[in-house]
């Protein structure tokens, strides 16, 4: 009976163990982590069914104050599904890549263009604003091939306002919030920044 006993005691002990090293192995959710439905469902009432996510690249969004308010904003890597025609009025579409307008794919379902959707203040309802950044880039993660390549992690980081950035990167004195880095096609890493009225691209600096 004692030996019943001992033996049943020590299987506890085992599974114990066994159990409490699988859950550190596993580890919990990076901070500042949203839920794949939550970034979803901010696409879908800023942007309507014109956009979705492209969650092949990692990281896909980006969560920062861009503008410099206090509040939260989203950028997210999209891929253009409908017409123009389709957008709620709140939502911009401005081009801060190039001098003049933003070109829209006519054929949306044919060309596979991928653009950068970005909502302020995401977490309020309706959200403080809606913009559709598109236009032709040297930007790696705006590349269509390269979401179904397995080249496709670390393309774009965030340089905070206040707190750590990346060595040698100087922040722009325009900035005023939070900075978007990208990973570009010529080596090294361009700047997307709000400067109190748009979106500004600036391209990497050359050795």
């Amino acid at each position: 009976m004692i030996n019943q006993i001992l033996m049943t005691a020590m299987v506890a002990l085992i599974t114990t163990s066994s159990t409490a090293g699988q859950k550190s192995t596993t580890g919990p959710r990076p901070a500042g982590a949203i839920d794949a439905s939550a970034v979803s469902g901010a696409l879908q009432s800023s942007f309507g069914g014109v956009v979705e996510a492209v969650p092949a690249f990692q990281p896909y969004y980006l969560a920062g104050d861009f503008n410099g308010d206090g509040h939260q904003d989203l950028v997210v890597v999209v891929q253009i599904r409908a017409p123009k025609s389709q957008l709620p009025a709140q939502a911009r579409v401005i081009n801060p890549f190039a001098a003049g307008p933003a070109t829209f794919p006519a054929n949306p379902s044919a060309e596979h263009k991928l653009a950068l959707a970005v909502i302020h203040s995401w977490k309020t309802a309706p959200a403080a604003g809606s913009l559709l950044l598109v236009g032709e880039s040297p930007i790696l993660i705006l590349e269509y091939d390269r979401s179904k390549s397995t080249d496709t992690k670390d393309l774009m980081q965030l340089a905070r306002r206040q707190g750590q950035r990346p060595r040698g990167w100087k922040y722009p004195a325009a900035a005023r919030g939070d900075v978007i880095l990208l990973t570009t096609e010529v080596g090294g890493e361009g700047s997307l920044y709000w400067n109190g009225r748009r979106y500004v691209w600036v391209e990497p600096a050359e050795d």
